[in-house]
């Protein structure tokens, strides 16, 4: 409903019905209650004339919620791409169209504020219709489609059928290929050779082994199975320790269907992948990734993550933005890396330009290094107007590492630890795997991979790697901990050889190191400066190649300064809770569908005090002096055993920069 200002012929007049304003064209000031009736009206009005709509900007408040919204037309573009026509593969309909209104609320309603009118292009009303975003499958249309198995082999019969019944092509509101792609969308439903009814067992078997288990299905119009979402306890219980990074990728196709597998991985302690839920898709659009993201926040009691790593999907963008708004999100570097040699390999200095994409993206060292370095990698290769590489420098705080390191992100860049995971789960599966199959491997993989932390685990807490030094920093690490993590640390401290002390300042606050690192680089000497910050007062360092920032592991740089300044022993704040092997950990004790209950008393035993204690706690909430009693002897008790609460430094927060607190 919409009303409409003084210059137009329907004077101060709500209209109801959209054959009564099907000339109406935007002005100033048109009023509507909601933002979807805007956006109808311009794109019913883009139809009739003959040109799409898109979003092209929208702004939300301190809420969450949208208060500003830019409709354009579908052929606004700002970049024109600089390829011959023999490289360049896909068209663009990019030509600069001003055209466009731009709406805002106000008050609870909904004003146009800005009007184009003009295109800068023809308009064919004619062929509206073929213009993507005016095309759409309408229920009578799904239903043709939809009513035989065999639908996508009689797809040319069935819609030529459709063209007859409306009378030409002119009338139609798709095209062929969206008919294809509904009938592979639809294919690709779970509900066939009784593989849903197989699923919704097996989930309903592990829901009844641990009713931790948790699962969500999605259904289509049809009541087919379209999307599903599971996460066993144990994956649970270790999103509480290692959720806080998380890499996504749903590149990997899993089974007859070919629908993507979408698997949430974490790291371990151990530097291991870990998987923290997965999915399984139809349709990999925005509303498929809302609907999955959405599942998996509620999976983990609504503790979104500090920092996701995708590749460049935009629905996959526009999910996290929706689901979670907070959660820093960075693209796969390699995944971009990967096209340079696409993108430019019919440039006659292609090779001079791939190395100096590769140098400016690896070796700048903050945000004004790298913008210095853009500007000549974009005149000396004359590249200023390619719209691949202009798009990607409008999203640079997503992807270049100097805009990242300063946030934890457990040493990932990239979605390999995604990409490495589905290739963990190819000697379990294929591409003839039924869904019923595939749940069932699934836990064997899983199975497989627990043992594998088992082992990581007992080899860290029974066997010692040397020190390679005679350093009680190198012993303090040794002793917290695990192999993989103590390894690393001792690169740094093997790494700190070939560092200098080139300078030093000191104020009444800090002491401020000049740092070169020698290296070589095609069989060349050659060298790198950094600058650590030392606080004599409390030990500790900031080093601007943020390595423990980002990585967690101190740096080579602040180990080099802590010797100069005859410190025995690092701030606990440098020992992160999350490396160590002496932490008890939940979702060891976790038994999952995968457990051997008899080969594992510590996790009986586990299982068994948690239903002990829950029995209790259900007596005692009865009444306050009941839980206050039950509190003050569960608090003898501790002492008894020799608990105290653990001491968890470096802490992820919001922001997903560390922050450091005892709890």
């Amino acid at each position: 409903m919409a009303t409409y200002p003084n210059n137009v012929n329907v004077l101060g007049q709500t209209i109801d019905d959209d054959d009564n304003c099907i000339e109406l064209v935007p002005t100033l000031n048109m009023c509507f209650d909601t933002m979807d009736e805007a956006k109808k009206f311009y794109s019913n009005y883009g139809r009739r004339c003959g040109f799409g709509v898109r979003t092209r900007t929208s702004k939300k408040d301190d809420n969450n919620e949208l208060y500003y919204l830019r409709l354009v037309c579908s052929r606004e573009g700002k970049y024109v791409s600089t390829l011959r026509p023999e490289v360049k593969t896909l068209p663009s309909q990019t030509n600069q169209c001003p055209a466009g209104i731009t709406i805002a609320r106000k008050e609870g309603k909904w004003f146009v504020r800005t009007v184009v009118i003009e295109h800068n292009h023809a308009l064919c009303p004619k062929t509206s219709n073929l213009i993507s975003s005016n095309r759409q499958l309408n229920m009578h249309a799904k239903h043709t489609l939809g009513v035989n198995d065999d639908a996508g082999v009689r797809i040319n019969k069935s819609f030529l059928s459709m063209v007859s019944e409306v009378g030409g092509y002119e009338n139609m509101e798709f095209v062929e290929r969206d008919a294809r792609n509904f009938i592979g969308q639809r294919r690709r439903s779970l509900c066939k050779e009784g593989d849903g009814q197989a699923l919704l067992h097996h989930f309903s078997k592990m829901r009844q082994l641990n009713n931790e288990f948790f699962y969500e299905i999605q259904m289509d119009q049809y009541n087919r199975i379209t999307s599903v979402f599971w996460a066993d306890p144990r994956s649970r219980a270790a999103c509480e320790e290692f959720g806080d990074v998380v890499s996504f990728d749903t590149t990997y196709l899993t089974n007859k269907y070919d629908m993507p597998f979408a698997p949430f991985v974490g790291v371990n302690h151990h530097g291991q992948s870990i998987l923290l839920g997965c999915g399984l898709l139809s349709s990999e659009d925005t509303l498929s990734f809302v609907w999955l993201f959405k599942c998996w926040l509620r999976c983990m009691g609504n503790k979104a993550p500090s920092n996701i790593v995708t590749d460049q999907c935009k629905a996959m963008a526009n999910a996290i933005q929706d689901v979670f708004p907070k959660t820093k999100h960075r693209w796969c570097l390699w995944h971009i890396m990967k096209k340079v040699p696409e993108k430019f390999q019919g440039y006659n200095n292609y090779v001079g330009i791939k190395c100096d994409i590769k140098s400016l993206v690896y070796d700048s060292g903050n945000a004004a290094d790298f913008e210095n370095g853009w500007n000549r990698l974009l005149i000396t290769h004359t590249l200023q107007n390619n719209e691949w590489l202009c798009n990607l420098y409008e999203e640079r705080q997503k992807w270049v590492p100097c805009y990242l390191k300063n946030h934890f992100w457990a040493g990932m860049s990239t979605t390999q630890r995604s990409e490495g995971m589905n290739a963990f789960f190819d000697g379990f599966i294929n591409s003839s795997t039924t869904l019923q199959q595939f749940v069932v491997q699934y836990d064997n993989a899983l199975k497989f991979k627990a043992q594998k932390e088992i082992e990581a685990d007992f080899s860290s807490l029974n066997t010692n790697i040397a020190c390679g030094s005679q350093s009680p920093i190198e012993r303090q690490f040794q002793v917290q901990y695990t192999h993989a993590n103590f390894e690393e640390v001792q690169m740094e401290f093997r790494s700190r050889m070939n560092c200098f002390i080139k300078n030093t300042v000191k104020d009444c606050i800090f002491n401020k190191y000049i740092i070169k690192e020698e290296y070589m680089s095609d069989g060349n000497c050659d060298a790198k400066y950094y600058v650590v910050e030392f606080d004599p007062v409390t030990n500790d360092t900031r080093c601007s190649c943020l390595l423990f920032e980002f990585r967690g592991i101190i740096c080579r740089h602040s180990l080099l300064v802590l010797g100069q300044e005859d410190v025995q022993n690092v701030p606990s704040k440098y020992v992160l809770r999350r490396w160590s092997k002496l932490v008890r950990r939940k979702h060891t004790l976790i038994r999952a569908s995968y457990s051997q209950v008899h080969q594992e008393p510590k996790m009986q035993r586990y299982q068994s005090l948690c239903k002990r204690f829950y029995d209790i706690a259900e007596a005692a909430c009865e009444s306050e002096s009941a839980s206050n009693d039950l509190e003050k002897e569960l608090e003898c008790l501790a002492q008894k055993l020799g608990f105290t609460p653990s001491l968890k430094n470096n802490i992820i927060s919001e922001e997903g920069q560390l922050r450091y607190e005892i709890l």
